[in-house]
């Protein structure tokens, strides 16, 4: 393995350790300011409004300045997101470090996809995205069960830890972390960056379109994920936050087998597209099972989802990268703008709908969006073979 793809990964194990610290303890953290459902929704909204204006910025940033200068920004900035969140005296600072911690981790993933971009072949592209994907999942098999725990000495303790443990990472990137990028962007054109809904609207009108709103769809999922399972399972089975923490734990360890292990395997012997099929099904089928059942079965219908998870996500970036010949910070930039714009929508409609109907409510509205990315997934594709046929 090249040296340099090893010291990404333990960039990226480190950055989601510490991000996974407060995943799961950050809606009761909300709660304990007397925040609503809703207001619970709308700062997971705030979080990836700042990412979805920074992320085209940042990867245009990485293609002209470098992808090492980007992940210490993204590293940094979360560090300090994190302490201000840790002696946010009420509501308001909290989502103020929310903003902060949006534009920070707009730079995390793909930039480090990016990265992989500059020194791999495109034949091995979709096994080492993957792979990066599946360090991201590692990180949440550690860092929500010291969340969990940290979260009995006191919620800002988790936040503490997790600010320490990105100082430390920054460090480490500045050290021993290597740039990637040989030929540079000659200027940065911001015009679009910065206010990137007409890039928006032209990529998914665009060749790649499916592929965008599949990540829209997948962070949808993700971000009702963030928002209704906390609440879920501490209405429903009175799980604690150390409880909460080995259930993401559980969910990072199924995800980060499906990235390192199967997903390589069934990429070369079926392909990307019938993997993302499979991806898609299986969360959906999870999503419809996992609120109607035990505690148990609960646990188990998840597994199956986030199984998919782990199969979709990686296989649609790496398949967009393949397709990238020039620009892949600016590529996989506005590929993170959809996501941000599914975790823009996905908490409001998770937060309003648990409000207004119940805790199940988003598992739902999850299905509805997953089907509508497959529906036109499935579409795109046969209308590229029946043009390829002609």
């Amino acid at each position: 393995m090249d040296r340099r793809i090893l010291l990404l990964y333990i960039t990226v194990f480190m950055n989601i350790v510490g991000f996974g610290m407060v995943f799961p303890i950050f809606p009761l953290f909300a709660q304990s300011f007397h925040a609503s459902a809703l207001d619970i929704g709308l700062m997971a909204a705030a979080f990836s409004i700042a990412q979805f204006f920074a992320a085209p910025v940042l990867g245009r940033f990485s293609d002209r300045f470098g992808r090492k200068p980007i992940l210490a920004f993204s590293i940094g900035g979360s560090a300090l997101a994190f302490l201000v969140a840790s002696v946010a005296p009420n509501l308001f600072i909290l989502y103020l470090s929310r903003v902060i911690n949006g534009v920070a981790t707009a730079g995390n993933f793909p930039i480090a996809t990016a990265y992989v971009a500059d020194i791999t072949s495109k034949e091995d592209r979709s096994k080492y995205v993957a792979r990066v994907a599946g360090t991201f999942a590692l990180g949440f098999i550690f860092g929500p069960v010291i969340g969990g725990l940290l979260g009995g000495f006191g919620f800002q303790w988790a936040f503490r830890i997790a600010a320490l443990v990105y100082l430390v990472n920054l460090a480490f990137v500045f050290v021993f972390l290597p740039e990637s990028l040989k030929v540079r962007a000659e200027k940065i054109i911001l015009r679009e960056g910065l206010f990137n809904f007409k890039r928006v609207y032209h990529g998914l009108r665009g060749d790649f379109g499916a592929l965008f709103f599949l990540l829209f769809c997948w962070s949808f999922y993700i971000s009702n994920f963030e928002v209704a399972i906390p609440l879920f399972t501490h209405h429903f089975f009175n799980w604690t936050t150390v409880q909460n923490g080995l259930f993401f734990s559980v969910t990072g360890t199924t995800s980060a087998i499906t990235q390192w292990f199967a997903l390589p395997y069934l990429t070369s012997k079926f392909g990307d597209k019938q993997v993302i099929i499979a991806g898609c099904l299986l969360m959906i089928l999870g999503q419809i099972f996992a609120p109607l059942v035990s505690s148990a079965l609960f646990i188990g219908f998840f597994i199956v989802s986030i199984t998919g998870s782990g199969l979709n996500r990686p296989t649609v970036n790496a398949v967009l990268s393949k397709a990238t010949h020039t620009g892949q910070g600016a590529t996989m930039g506005l590929a993170f703008s959809f996501e941000s714009l599914g975790r823009v929508v996905g908490p409001i409609i998770a937060g309003f709908s648990i409000g207004s109907i119940g805790l199940k409510a988003p598992f739902y509205t999850t299905c509805v969006v997953l089907g509508a990315g497959l529906f036109f997934f499935l579409r795109a594709e046969s209308k590229k073979n029946s043009s390829t046929s002609s």
